[in-house]
């Protein structure tokens, strides 16, 4: 067999420490030593698992599968470790979840329900309260998992890719903009936009009204994704939300969901944890991954 476990550590650290010095760091490897793992690896499959530009490493599509195969393989390694470390009768600790957008609520819920089924004996404490920093508050361990869109590599904590998710824009049946195929920043110069929180602000106003030179028009952030619907239903304006939050309400008539542009507007979620975490800490972020990732 080619493809030996460690070899799954090493493109699982390269890709979530962003490079092959903080995947050494976290492996125990000097530079040199994890360079010359990736080559052999590399020859051994007889395909390149990562594009080189500069210092920066891209996975390859032979590199997707690989990273693919690492999370579940890893993670169901890890879970069957903590199973058979934990006594039945013992608890096996409490997780506290914290999140920059409220709006992983629409989502986070079942999916610690499904994870909960399996791991009866793990707690979790959704840290709703408004955070200023969540980065902050997994540092000074007010929390355990950091729910976040803003990816800052940090030597401090260990960041997991969750999933790409695209911005919508979403208006009344009724309004003029919602039988476009896309929407044009010149069609929000007069709008009031409703967003859940400063990220979908920011993003917005970014990369799609500043570079148009539109100045955009009110601009109002309200935290509850079901308060903005109301309003965007009553017409009082228009909201520019993510698609898996509003899953749910595809299919309600009241409702019309169009892309934010033509190529469409994304981001990326993340899991931050601190390095060398509790089993199942570790252990619950890779499952995210994998059930996020399907």
């Amino acid at each position: 067999m080619n493809l030996q476990l460690h070899h799954l550590q090493l493109v699982q650290a390269v890709v979530e420490e962003g490079g092959v010095t903080r995947a050494g760091s976290r492996l125990g490897l000097s530079q040199s030593a994890l360079s010359h793992q990736l080559s052999d690896v590399e020859r051994r499959l007889q395909v390149s698992l990562f594009y080189r530009t500069g210092k920066r490493l891209v996975l390859t599509p032979a590199g997707e599968r690989v990273l693919r195969a690492a999370r579940f393989v890893l993670a169901e390694i890890e879970r069957t470790e903590l199973e058979l470390s934990q006594n039945a009768t013992e608890a096996l600790g409490t997780i506290r979840l914290g999140a920059e957008s409220f709006t992983c609520y629409q989502w986070l819920p079942a999916l610690l329900q499904k994870y909960r089924g399996r791991y009866p004996l793990v707690e979790f404490r959704l840290v709703t309260q408004q955070i200023e920093n969540v980065a902050h508050a997994l540092m000074s361990k007010q929390i355990d998992v950091a729910i976040l869109t803003q990816a800052a590599r940090d030597r401090h904590f260990q960041l997991s890719d969750l999933f790409t998710e695209e911005l919508m824009i979403v208006t009344a049946a009724g309004h003029r903009l919602a039988d476009k195929q896309y929407v044009r920043p010149k069609d929000l110069s007069d709008e009031t936009l409703f967003t859940t929180s400063s990220l979908e602000r920011n993003v917005f106003l970014q990369r799609v009204l500043r570079p148009a030179g539109i100045r955009g028009g009110d601009i109002k952030e309200i935290p509850i994704v079901e308060a903005v619907l109301e309003l965007v239903k009553a017409g009082f304006g228009i909201a520019i939300l993510g698609r898996r939050s509003i899953q749910p309400y595809f299919s309600h008539a009241e409702f019309r969901v169009v892309p934010a542009t033509a190529r469409g507007l994304f981001r990326n979620w993340y899991a931050a944890i601190r390095p060398a975490k509790e089993p199942q800490i570790r252990s619950f972020v890779q499952a995210l991954c994998l059930e996020l990732a399907s």
